[in-house]
């Protein structure tokens, strides 16, 4: 067993030690640990010094193996440091040992080994600290020195962080003890952390030393394995290097500036003497996780000059998105108040975003896009400073941008020349020292080697040749690339770049790295102009790679989509963005119309135009017909929604309508529902998305209809528009109209109706100006007309005239539709004939306030509309169940809002509906049905006829009596019979006799006192009784109906 008088052997051994070797090693030096730590504790309970610091050597001895992987290293360091407690609370009680920590730092250092020598040398060093009797700053700077006697990478690199551990409160920070009486400032907490961070990192790089250089041909996979296996180890203890740069971020010190002009300079300068692209890329990462957003937003020039100059092999892509998340956090967490006005996110963020850009597709293709016009790196394209952005000169600039589109090809020479003119410029300058001051105008994307001085940084001998930053100028305007030459569906035909595994790769970092950089300016910026660039990195990529690409056109849609969530149907607006919608392959385009319709949806910004209808629409419209193209020869049931796909599609195109449909004006909210019906017309999707159109045409023909009750109108009511029977539908009628279709046979039952015949005719070709697509001019004359005058003004004949046109094609419009869907949806179609009768109803009070309308054959319409359901009634509602509840509707809806018939048509209805009842499957069910028919002879004084009420009773006294000779449950019928020709006998209906009254008690009194079971009966009928007996002790209604009373106290 290997123990501390042996351990100088341990490096002598091959370190290549499978996993189980190194557990049983590792359980070989926790056992020396443990047993040198006994006689440690045991040394410090009798007060030796010297003991105690003898058995902590031999203890510490264990982390001179070189055998145990830097997991397995790190849980025996964890065990000895925790032991080594024991002996720092020892060292810091003066009055236990008695000594001098001159005397006490200076014994340890006599130690043999320098491992253990080192970490006892930190341990007294820490409390010689504490105990102030030197200055702080030159004891960090001795132990820092001496640290550096151990190079191995992993023994180094844990000494290193034992020693930040240790020390972390002992630094001489601004504000601490440690600070006072000379004991160091804010610059030596700073050198102490930053020359141990150095170091380590000079220690990290070094751990890949290890990998076998062996030529790529003769490579077997022993060889990978061990590559792959030192890098993992390697990775593993990047937290050792990470916490010197969290205990920066810690300093009381670390201000703003001290971190712009001292800390982020001398970091740079050291991470670019290693040339190691994992160790660049995890500081850098670090860096934008630990430090401040404050810090960042302030250097964030310097930040990005830095990453794009570090190694190629660098994936930026992780680096860019935390610091842009950190970033939009930062924005989103203070409302925009913090953002400094000086500092243009936006310029930076694109300007370095386009040689990533640039870098990755020149790796591939020759092409490569640079700016048109020679610029001062604080200008935009057209000579604007950043400042003149943000000051609010975005119009002024705008404008000019399409100026100088125009002039584009007329100066492509001259743009030329700029270009070699800049580009001997970015040469010249390659040399200087780069200023942090953000207001110096020296070259952003230029970093030379030299020393850090004064907040200046130089930095020469980099990790890679970044050409294209000295030989190309950054673009600011990607309308300068002209969109003939892009392939509309980019299908890779006219691409130069083949799509290899690698390409794919980068160009999706660079898609997500772009999809964060919009995600953050649509945070900050409300700027047209900034909205409008966004687009132009996606755009160079589309057009340089095969959208054929699953990966890409999928990173593509997301940054698409993106910009619906925040700012609504505005975004189709953007420069670009229609060219990239049109990229998308047809293999995608469900997904992306998806995708748009989910974040309308959830966009709280809900203004609608019909112009920005009408493109979304030519986007999306795919969906509708995707259907048709794969099930041609497919014949599905279209409402059985367990099987079919279609119904979630369905929910989120009818979410989709209402709200391109959500606007106060009539007119658009009309010509919005005609486009998207042109489009949806010949798509299978119809039958599912023909009832929210409905209903919101019917919800126009109401607003219509209100504004002839008000003097003025006024938009703003819209709210309080809602027609109160409409709204009473619910979810439940897509759940009836599922089983409408479960019997689809021809039915038997008589389907002679009466029907004028002449009316009807007069209705289907009444309206001669029915147009459901009006044309342009005469939707903007409104548009105008509404705007300039949306506030409190008095409608005119002209005004008034084209809503009634409105109406009529509407009118149209529905009864055309149902008819076609009828068969299809027979129960939703047969409610949304009668709903739509009652806008019709309500709506012929409008044209009787106007008397100048000519609306001559509305009473038909309203005719029309409620003889359709009783065909639908008899040729495709079968089952019995959905009859009767179809008659109690009619009924319900004919006695409360139909009062625009003439009574040879209402009774003619009513007569049917009667019929229909009177032949309903059962027998109660014909009972209830005639009952509830009886209303339409009573309720509507217009058409109230007693005769036809008692014949309705009597029908149902007769029905009911058949029915309680096959079934004896059934005599609960005639206390429903009892109660209606009470309500009857109450409402004063003189043909309803005390006779009839006296007969139906009778009956239901002797079926009481004969039965014990039904308690369904009795409950009935005992609230039957107690109700006339109420009424007689109140009122004279009742007082010739003889009850017994006796049973309301049973």
């Amino acid at each position: 067993m290997s123990t501390y008088k042996d351990n100088n052997n341990h490096n002598n051994h091959n370190s290549n030690m499978n996993t189980i070797d190194q557990k049983k090693f590792l359980d070989e030096c926790i056992f020396v640990v443990k047993e040198q730590s006994f006689y440690m504790k045991q040394a410090l309970e009798n007060g030796s010094l010297r003991d105690t610091l003898k058995y902590a050597s031999n203890m510490l001895c264990e982390l001179r193996t070189s055998h145990l992987s830097p997991k397995y290293y790190y849980e025996l360091y964890m065990l000895i440091f925790n032991e080594l407690q024991h002996l720092d609370n020892f060292i810091s009680d003066k009055k236990k040992h008695k000594k001098k920590f001159i005397d006490i730092y200076e014994s340890v250092q006599h130690a043999g080994n320098i491992i253990p020598r080192l970490y006892l040398l930190i341990i007294v060093g820490r409390n010689y600290i504490k105990n102030k009797d030197i200055k702080a700053k030159y004891i960090l700077k001795d132990m820092t020195e001496l640290c550096k006697g151990v190079q191995h990478p992993l023994r180094g690199l844990f000494l290193r962080y034992f020693l930040i551990q240790m020390c972390k409160d002992r630094i001489p920070d601004t504000g601490s003890e440690y600070e006072e009486a000379g004991g160091g400032d804010i610059n030596d907490a700073f050198e102490f952390l930053l020359t141990n961070f150095y170091e380590s990192l000079k220690l990290w790089s070094r751990m890949n030393d290890k990998v076998l250089k062996v030529p790529n041909m003769i490579q077997d996979d022993n060889t990978m394995n061990s590559k792959i296996k030192i890098l993992k180890e390697k990775m593993d203890v990047k937290m050792l290097v990470g916490s010197i740069l969290v205990r920066m971020s810690q300093l009381e010190g670390m201000t703003k500036q001290y971190y712009i002009e001292n800390c982020l300079p001398k970091i740079l300068l050291y991470l670019s003497n290693i040339n190691d692209c994992l160790i660049q890329q995890y500081i850098f990462e670090s860096i934008v996780q630990v430090f401040s957003d404050e810090c960042h937003i302030y250097s964030l020039e310097i930040l990005l000059n830095a990453i794009l100059k570090m190694n190629t092999s660098i994936d930026f892509k992780s680096i860019l998105i935390t610091l842009l998340k950190r970033l939009r956090s930062f924005i989103e967490a203070n409302n925009k108040c913090d953002l400094p006005k000086d500092i243009d996110i936006f310029n930076l963020f694109y300007d370095h975003l386009v040689v990533y850009v640039n870098r990755t597709l020149d790796t591939y293709t020759k092409v490569n896009y640079n700016d048109s016009i020679n610029r001062s790196p604080n200008e935009d394209h057209h000579g604007y400073t950043h400042n003149d952005l943000s000051k609010g000169k975005a119009k002024d600039i705008i404008n000019n941008n399409d100026n100088n589109n125009d002039d584009n090809n007329n100066n492509k020479d001259n743009d030329d020349n700029n270009n070699n003119n800049n580009n001997n410029n970015n040469n010249n300058n390659n040399n200087n020292n780069y200023n942090y001051n953000h207001n110096n105008n020296q070259d952003r994307y230029n970093i030379s080697k030299g020393n850090v001085q004064n907040g200046h940084i130089k930095i020469e001998n980099m990790n890679q040749t970044n050409n294209d930053l000295n030989n190309n100028n950054i673009i600011n305007n990607m309308g300068h690339i002209n969109t003939n030459d892009l392939n509309k569906n980019n299908t890779g035909k006219n691409c130069t770049i083949v799509n290899t595994d690698e390409f794919v790769n980068n160009v999706v970092k660079m898609l997500q790295v772009i999809y964060e950089f919009i995600f953050l300016c649509i945070r900050i910026y409300d700027d047209d102009i900034i909205i409008s660039k966004l687009f132009g990195l996606p755009y160079t990529i589309v057009s340089n790679v095969n959208m054929n690409n699953d990966t890409i056109c999928e990173e593509i849609i997301s940054i698409i989509v993106l910009p619906f969530n925040y700012l609504g149907l505005s975004a189709l607006n953007a420069r670009n963005m229609q060219t990239l919608l049109n990229s998308i392959t047809e293999k995608h385009k469900k997904k992306l119309s998806l995708d748009i319709i989910d974040a309308i949806i959830e966009c709280k910004k809900k203004y609608i135009t019909y112009e920005d209808v009408e493109k979304i629409l030519k986007y999306i419209s795919y969906i509708f017909h995707e259907k048709d193209k794969k099930n041609k020869n497919n014949d599905e049931d279209i409402f059985n929604l367990e099987n079919n796909n279609s119904a979630y599609t369905c929910e989120k195109i009818c979410k989709f309508f209402h709200i391109i449909t959500n606007t106060k004006n009539i007119e658009e909210k009309y010509n919005i529902c005609m486009l998207f019906y042109k489009y949806i017309s010949n798509s299978t999707y119809l039958v599912h998305l023909l009832p929210t159109i409905i209903f919101t045409l019917l919800h126009v023909v109401t607003q219509i209809t209100k504004l002839g009750q008000e003097d003025h109108f006024n938009q703003n009511d819209d709210k309080n528009n809602n027609m109160n029977t409409i709204d009473t539908i619910d979810s439940n009628n897509n759940n009836n109209d599922n089983n409408s279709n479960c019997n689809n046979d021809n039915s038997n039952i008589d389907s002679n109706h009466t029907m004028d015949n002449e009316k009807k005719e007069d209705f289907i070709n009444s309206s001669d100006s029915y147009n459901i697509y009006p044309n342009d001019n005469d939707k903007q004359n409104l548009n105008n007309y509404l705007h300039n005058n949306q506030n409190n003004f008095i409608l005119d004949e002209k005004k008034i005239n084209q809503y009634n046109i409105y109406v009529k094609n509407i009118f149209k419009f529905i009864h055309t539709n149902l008819l076609t869907v009828a068969s299809q949806m027979p129960i939703l179609t047969f409610k949304l004939f009668l709903y739509s009768a009652i806008v019709v109803n309500n709506y012929n009070s409008f044209v009787q306030t106007h008397e100048f309308l000519t609306f001559d054959n509305l009473e038909a319409i309203c005719y029309e509309f409620i003889t359709q359901p009783l065909i639908i009634y008899e040729e495709d509602i079968n089952i019995s169940a959905q009859q009767f509840d179809c008659i109690v509707w009619i009924v319900g809806i004919l006695c409360t809002h139909i009062n625009l018939l003439d009574n040879e048509n209402y009774n003619n209805i009513a007569l049917k509906l009667t019929q229909h009842a009177n032949k309903l499957l059962k027998k109660k069910d014909q009972c209830i049905g005639v009952l509830k028919c009886s209303h339409l002879y009573w309720e509507n004084k217009k058409y109230r006829n007693s005769n036809k009420v008692i014949e309705c009773l009597q029908k149902s006294i007769k029905n009911a009596e058949i029915a309680i000779q096959s079934n004896n449950d059934n005599i609960i019928l005639f206390t429903y019979m009892l109660d209606k020709y009470l309500y009857y006998y109450e409402a004063q209906n003189i043909d309803v006799s005390e006779e009839t009254l006296h007969y139906l008690i009778d009956i239901c009194q002797d079926y009481y006192n004969k039965t014990n079971d039904d308690t369904n009966f009795k409950q009935e009928y005992k609230k039957v009784i107690k109700y006339v007996h109420d009424k007689q002790k109140n009122s004279n209604v009742f007082q010739k109906i003889n009850i017994d009373t006796s049973i309301l106290r049973s």
